[in-house]
């Protein structure tokens, strides 16, 4: 390649201008005329910069229609991604639209080319649930998708399957002799071997999470290189060891040749996420380098990559996989080789034992540095935590992770012709996977093992990552200064926040968004932090406890819990809980209602041992009253015995009645106490049995806050509930929208953005006293 024209500027300066249109911002009309820039070396960053920005514009999809019943027809795009028994996939319709699609399996397997016709339901894909989370909405419409459709019957083919159909047909194969191992190691064998990630239970994709190994379970560019390199060494020692054809070719050339197929094979037949398809086009810059007897540069291949994938797909930029994947490379790029060359142990002599026992793991714990710094702001900005043995484990693991790949790739392709003939080789990979089981449990058991983060947010993650890559061509005090930004970048947002909210001395309350269940964090004046109710499910699925509540308190700088409050022991309130409990200690629990089911009590059981708050008795702290103003009257059973509670600070109040209805509703009003409040959270997600007349005449709330998901299966909230509560006086919300928040300076109450807690500055701006109103 020419040295005189590096890519890696080219691809930084493509990526900048798709990230300015991600971020929202629009290219102007005139920015096709930077793009002459090009013809001049120094200018040339500069007009990928603006390529990239209109090539990120043009590719976004226009807001999407409503909600509708529709017969969709067109042709599959990409690599149908199991689900259980339904596939996700991305369907190109007639009219030219994207839509992503769920649907049940087909008997032959689907697979991209094929043209189907289904019946679906669309909708508009859901923005973030909470501050900070996830923006489905916005990642999809990167990638031109406007809309989802979910398919309650098998998809029809209008044609002759996809010659790709086979490669799906070999997942299937392979999964079926993948079943002669147990069932864990089976599963993590499918998940590493194709990518196919169906079988894989919570705690394995947990323990490999905490762990740091989670890039050694899902197909990715390791996998790749490992296949890719590994055949060409097969082959070329091959071809060297058959005289007639080693007179005849280059066995280098040769090797590459006959290995690039496959490569292009293995990427198609393992799903074709982004990471791979990154390491696709790496491995042909490489082959093609040695076809053409060409020196190949790792920056220049990186780049060449960067510009490929974000060229066809700009909004591929918002995939976590495709951002640690650059991260990762672009930390091995960058920090590898000085990290070794900083290490007080020469270089042995080629051949010296050393150089076969002690350089490779040498090598490979800088290898393990440089990539864990690159991409430890890109965890931190999606999930929240980092993995403290990481590189202790990946120095384990990566090895056997290695050989394990190399195993299931080749059962894989057994298998695809006929599954026992894999089963030799299955058996072999059946020791590997239990050790990598091992070291990914050892690591992740302690509770040390995961480092709790707030998010850093895209900009401050991006600065982590330029620090962390600039730490090999600095010295001296800009090199400290450097690391020192770094660790800021990671530490400091979440106690910035939480000490902007100490300093604004006001009760704040936040209505999280956690699906059909219910979720409320009060912040108080000092700080201190309150949990009343954790989400949950009755028919499983995702846990909101880990998925939405873990998330929020980290990115809001709660690092404990002075109280949970359990309105009543029912799954919807309670399952969430386990997973807090586990990333913040609790000071106590106070538990409303009757008795709890098995399920119920297990998940409580992980739980600091709870008190009870009788009607009368109260919590008090940093001037908030927390009482209980009914729910343990004789009689009341299930929803009505739920715990009534009542929040106070100065002259308002907030008044959260769980899931109570018409009796627990009457006995609420017949006892006598307060119920009047600013804001109520609205009895049972708002069902017909429930805000009875009487009490929300009792209550008069200026604002009503309904916990719904969106499109739930029981219609709620019902009409008829949110209508008394309008005659009442109330302004109505619900949090199938998103998460909710309200202020209180003890002497009004007021709705503030929900976006708004996660920002130092605007926290300060709502202090005591700085305005606003009931």
């Amino acid at each position: 390649m020419n040295r005189r024209a590096p890519l890696l500027p080219l691809a930084v300066g493509f990526l900048l201008g798709a990230v300015l249109s991600l971020a929202g911002w629009r290219a102007p009309p005139g920015a096709l005329l930077a793009l002459p820039l090009a013809a001049s070396q120094p200018l040339a960053p500069a007009a990928f910069l603006v390529a990239g920005w209109l090539s990120a514009d043009l590719a976004r999809a226009p807001p999407p229609p409503g909600p509708a019943t529709e017969a969709l027809s067109g042709q599959v795009v990409n690599v149908p991604a199991p689900l259980g028994d339904r596939l996700r996939f991305t369907l190109r319709t007639e009219d030219g639209r994207l839509v992503e699609v769920l649907a049940p399996s087909l008997e032959w397997p689907l697979a991209a080319g094929d043209r189907i016709r289904l019946q679906a339901r669309l909708r508009t894909p859901p923005g973030p649930r909470n501050p900070g989370a996830a923006d489905p909405r916005e990642r999809l419409a990167a990638v031109g998708v406007a809309q989802q459709a979910e398919a309650l019957l098998p998809p029809v083919r209008l044609g002759p399957p996809s010659p790709l159909a086979w490669l799906e047909r070999g997942r299937e194969r392979f999964a079926e002799a993948a079943a002669a191992l147990p069932a864990r190691e089976a599963a993590l064998v499918r998940a590493i071997g194709t990518g196919d990630r169906a079988a894989l239970d919570q705690p394995t994709t947990e323990s490999f999470a905490r762990s740091g190994l989670a890039h050694v379970l899902a197909v990715s560019g390791l996998h790749l290189v490992v296949v890719a390199a590994g055949l060409e060494w097969l082959l070329r020692a091959a071809l060297l060891r058959v005289e007639p054809l080693a007179a005849r070719l280059d066995a280098r050339r040769a090797a590459a040749a006959l290995a690039f197929p496959v490569v292009v094979a293995y990427t198609l037949a393992t799903g074709a996420g982004f990471p791979v398809v990154r390491a696709a086009l790496a491995s042909a810059v490489l082959f093609g380098a040695t076809l053409l007897d060409r020196e190949g540069r790792s920056s220049n291949t990186l780049g060449l990559a960067t510009l490929a994938v974000l060229g066809v797909e700009p909004g591929a930029l918002l995939d976590p996989s495709l951002q640690l994947s650059l991260a990762s490379v672009a930390g091995l790029v960058a920090l590898a080789g000085p990290l070794r060359a900083a290490l007080p142990v020469a270089r042995p002599p080629p051949g010296a034992w050393r150089a076969r026992l002690v350089e490779p793991v040498l090598a490979g714990l800088c290898a393990t540095v440089a990539a864990s710094l690159a991409t430890a702001p890109i965890l931190a900005l999606h999930f929240r935590r980092l993995p403290a043995l990481g590189i202790l484990a990946n120095l384990v693991g990566v090895p056997i992770g290695t050989g394990l790949t190399a195993l299931t790739a080749l059962a894989a392709a057994l298998a695809a012709a006929w599954p026992p003939l894999a089963l030799p080789v299955l058996w072999a990979c059946w020791p590997l996977a239990t050790a990598l089981l091992a070291v990914s449990d050892a690591a992740a058991a302690p509770s040390f093992a995961v480092l709790g983060v707030a998010s850093p947010g895209p900009l401050l993650a991006g600065v982590a990552c330029a620090l962390a890559l600039s730490l090999a061509r600095l010295r001296g005090a800009w090199r400290w200064g450097a690391a020192a930004g770094f660790v800021a970048c990671l530490a400091l947002p979440g106690p910035v926040r939480a000490a902007a909210a100490r300093q604004r001395g006001t009760l704040e309350v936040i209505f999280a968004s956690v699906g059909q269940g219910d979720a409320a964090l009060l912040r108080l004046p000092d700080g201190a932090a309150i949990l009343v109710d954790g989400g949950g499910t009755f028919s499983g699925g995702p846990d909101p406890g880990a998925r939405d509540l873990v998330p929020l308190l980290r990115d809001l700088g709660v690092t404990r819990l002075a109280a949970v409050v359990v309105s009543h022991p029912h799954p919807d309130h309670v399952l969430g809980l386990p997973a807090v409990a586990a990333a913040f200690p609790i000071e106590q629990v106070v538990l409303g209602g009757g008795p709890p089911s098995e399920a119920v009590a297990a998940a409580l059981a992980r739980l600091p041992a709870p008190r009870r708050l009788e009607p009368g008795q109260a919590l008090e702290r940093a001037g908030v009253r927390l009482e209980s103003v009914g729910g343990s009257e004789p009689g009341l059973e299930e929803n009505d015995a739920s715990l009534v509670l009542r929040v106070t600070y100065g002259r308002t109040a907030l008044l959260f009645p769980g899931d109570v209805e018409e009796a627990g509703e009457a006995a609420a009003v017949a006892g006598g106490r307060p119920l009047r409040a600013e804001l109520v959270k609205v009895p049972h997600h708002g069902s017909r049995r429930s805000s009875t007349a009487p009490f929300t005449a009792a209550v008069r709330p200026a604002f009503a806050v309904a916990s719904v998901g969106a499109g739930n299966r029981y219609g709620f909230p019902h009409a008829e509930a949110v209508a008394r509560w309008r005659e009442a006086g109330a302004a109505w919300r619900q949090t199938d929208g998103g998460a909710l928040r309200f202020l209180s300076d003890g002497e009004t109450l007021r709705e503030v953005p929900a976006e708004d807690a996660l920002r130092p500055l605007a926290l300060w701006r709502e202090r005591r006293g700085a305005g606003g109103a009931r």
